[in-house]
Formats: structure tokens, sequence, C-alpha cells
């Protein structure tokens, strides 16, 4: 019984790293597009902003479980074929980065003016100008939304389970197909993503407080 407990605890766990496999990756190229696009959407420039705006709304608008079959069954009809693996990186990737484009736009938005005022006044170029004073103080605002975003896409991972890739939801559902221990199996499942999120959370928290800016925001 032990023996059998500790083999699919083992298994659990390996699902576990595969999900965060592909939601660091996803997560982190997620960030990237977030806060490039953010800021091409703060600086707005009139036609890359529409386009972004197309890219957010389509992503935003439309569900992730559509997005990850039109990425693993429909790319292959135009000759493109990804594995599961890469399929489940991407999907999370181009879905966390529209959010985190919105989430980067807000936070560049929310810089107060007389900082980038007072930096142009003191003859600063306007690019020198983001780069030194609106995008350290950016970063600081968006640290809860971008982790929020970010604890949906590790959730979101499980949502892989469609295209195959062996992830936490999947290697769970795969042992209770075997054993019939739902309660047991998915309960372990359920505990591993709540531990995962809940360190997420007091990293986010710890964040907030080492970088909060005085004056600006809620220190928590």
């Amino acid at each position: 019984m032990q023996d059998d407990l500790a083999t699919e605890v083992t298994a659990l766990l390996m699902g576990l790293g595969n999900s965060l496999l592909i939601s660091v990756i996803g997560i982190a190229i997620g960030i990237g597009i977030g806060v490039v696009l953010g800021a091409i959407r703060y600086a707005r420039i009139p036609v890359a902003s529409l386009v972004i705006v197309g890219f957010v709304n389509t992503f935003r608008c439309t569900p992730l479980l559509v997005q990850i079959f039109l990425l693993f069954y429909a790319l292959p009809d135009i000759g493109i074929s990804l594995t599961p693996f890469q399929t489940s990186w991407l999907a999370l990737a181009l879905w966390g980065g529209a959010y985190q484009t919105e989430v980067f736009r807000a936070a560049f938005d929310a810089v107060p003016k007389g900082e980038v005022t007072a930096a142009r006044a003191l003859g600063l170029p306007a690019l020198q100008t983001f780069i030194d004073v609106t995008l350290p103080l950016a970063l600081r605002i968006a640290i809860t939304g971008a982790t929020t975003t970010a604890i949906t896409q590790f959730r979101s991972s499980s949502f892989m389970i469609v295209v195959g890739y062996q992830e936490l939801t999947y290697v769970a559902n795969r042992i209770v197909s075997d054993t019939f221990k739902v309660f047991e199996t998915f309960g372990i499942a359920c505990l591993m993503y709540l531990l995962v999120c809940s360190i997420l959370s007091a990293v986010s928290r710890t964040f907030e407080r080492r970088l909060a800016i005085p004056g600006l925001g809620v220190i928590k």
C-alpha cells in the first residue's frame, strides 16, 4: 500500500515538474511580451497600437482551450506542426502575453507624470527618461497584476491535458484511470497546485514590500 502511494506521489511530482516547466517558459515569455507591447501602447504609436489592441483582444476574448486546439490541430493544415510541449508553453506565453500587455500598459500610465516631467526638465531625452524613470517605477507598480496573471498561467497549464502533455492533471487523471483512487489522487494534485500558487503569492508580497515606492500605492 505504502509503495503504491509512494509511486503515485512520485508520478504526480513528475507531472508537477512538467507543469512548472511549461509555466516558467510561458510566464517568462508572457512578461517579455507584456513589457514590450505595453510600452508601445504607452507610447501611443498609432498603427502599432492598433495591431497590439487586435492581438490583446484576440487572446483575451477567446477561450484558452480553443487557442490550444488551433495551435495543435489547425496549424498542421498550413504546414506547421507543434509537439505537445511546444504547444503548451506557446499557448501559455501568447495567452499570458495578452493579459500582461494590459497589466504593464496600466503600470506605465500609473507612473506619476511629475516624475517624467522632472526628468525631461533636467534635459533627459524621451527614451532615456523612459528607461531610467518610467520603466523602473512601472515594473514595481506591475508586480501585483503580473503575479496574478502568472498564477493564472500556472493553473491553466492543466488545460494541456487535451494535447496529451504529461502535466500534473494529465498524470492525476491517468493514475485515477488505473487505480480508481479519485479523492486521494486529485486531492494530492490540488494540494500541489495550492502550494505552488501560495509560494508565488508570498514571493510577490515580499517583492511588493521591499520595492514599495513611498507615497505610491498601498504597502500590505
